[in-house]
């Protein structure tokens, strides 16, 4: 490659690279696309050519040596043909400098993620609007914006979307609903019976007789809850599920890049519901940024929601939260007990570096 060739990129000559990494080990799907997404938005600003790096070492949960080093592209097109490794090869071989090349620090991409006010995010956090619903619509008019130029899914994902709508999707009106459970902890979460009731609603307001629910979650037990309720009506995913407080990408003895394929999949099938139900969990919103903005409408219990401005040590899970399983008031306390301290370890310094780097502490932790 030419000298004056390397920093060309969509018909426009850059300063240089923005190398993006995720920092963050607890990023569940969701937030890796926001992650990465952000990055990108900082790069242009920047007058910067984004490579999104996540590996072996920062994505962990999701990386799969047989899909090859780059977990970004498992699941999505390239944005180009560069990577780290060709950066710093071009380096040594003098056709690029180190100046050309600048990173994202852990500072950095949290406050890109949690603070900019420009930022792409599925909820406020730590920064509450006065208008909630005014918010939310503009961040996902931003998030439609960047996930139609730099998102592309990869072609065997769209093909299984197409595959499972043509084999399930078979009523004129599909309601979709993501509803979180397990880990879920930085808002308050919605409970299942405030779905339910809106599902009855919307049967009646819009007078529903062919339809579907397709429900796209992480619980197991939710799935059950809604077929005792809807039977043949409910559609989902074969996807890997939880029966308790574990989210599925934690469990290191699943499939890594089916964790992620799973979660990407239920995005693009919300994505094409007539309407949508959600909460203040990623996955939701992240569907409607998929969307063409006229084809669907959208109930949205993350309006309702409260961020928890607490540590991670201090968060609780939604499946203890909502004690979704009905335990009895010891074993809850027991188990909330043993989260916290496993949080509690996680959160330290020693723990947090265990945690990225060995997967048998991660089995053990079962967290």
């Amino acid at each position: 490659m030419l000298k004056n060739e390397i920093l060309f990129w969509r018909e426009k000559y850059y300063r240089g690279f923005l190398i993006i990494q995720n920092h963050d080990i607890h990023a569940g799907f969701g937030a890796l696309l926001l992650y990465a997404l952000n990055g990108i938005r900082k790069a242009i600003n920047d007058d910067l050519i984004p490579v999104i790096d996540f590996n072996i070492d920062n994505c962990p949960h999701f990386y799969d040596a047989s899909k090859g080093s780059a977990v970004w592209d498992y699941y999505f097109e390239s944005l180009h043909h560069i990577d780290s490794v060709s950066i710093k090869l071009w380096i040594k071989a003098g056709l690029l400098k180190k100046s050309h090349v600048a990173y994202l620090s852990s500072q950095e991409t949290m406050y890109l993620h949690h603070h900019d006010p420009l930022r792409l995010a599925t909820f406020w956090a730590w920064d509450e609007p006065d208008d909630k619903k005014r918010w939310m619509d503009e961040k996902r008019k931003l998030g439609r914006l960047f996930v139609g130029e730099y998102v592309k899914p990869r072609f065997h994902i769209q093909k299984l979307v197409s595959d499972f709508k043509e084999a399930h999707f078979l009523e004129p009106y599909t309601i979709g609903i993501h509803i979180r459970g397990t880990d879920f902890a930085y808002a308050s979460p919605t409970h299942i019976d405030e779905y339910v009731a809106r599902i009855n609603q919307l049967i009646l307001n819009e007078k529903l007789e062919k339809y579907r629910i397709f429900v796209a979650t992480d619980q197991h037990q939710y799935i059950k809850h809604f077929i005792s309720l809807f039977g043949n009506k409910v559609i989902y995913l074969n996807a890997i599920r939880s029966s308790n407080h574990i989210a599925p990408f934690r469990n290191a003895l699943d499939n890594n890049y089916k964790k992620g394929e799973d979660v990407l999949i239920d995005m693009l099938l919300l994505s094409e519901c007539n309407h949508i139900i959600k909460s203040a969990a990623a996955t939701g919103e992240l569907a409607l940024w998929f969307s063409k903005a006229s084809t669907n409408t959208v109930t949205d219990f993350a309006l309702q929601s409260e961020f928890y401005k607490k540590e991670y040590r201090h968060i609780q899970s939604t499946y203890f939260t909502l004690n979704i399983d009905s335990m009895n008031g010891l074993l809850l306390f027991a188990f909330k007990l043993k989260e916290r301290v496993v949080r509690g370890f996680v959160s330290s310094f020693v723990g947090y570096w265990l945690y990225k780097k060995l997967r048998i502490v991660r089995t053990i932790l079962k967290h």
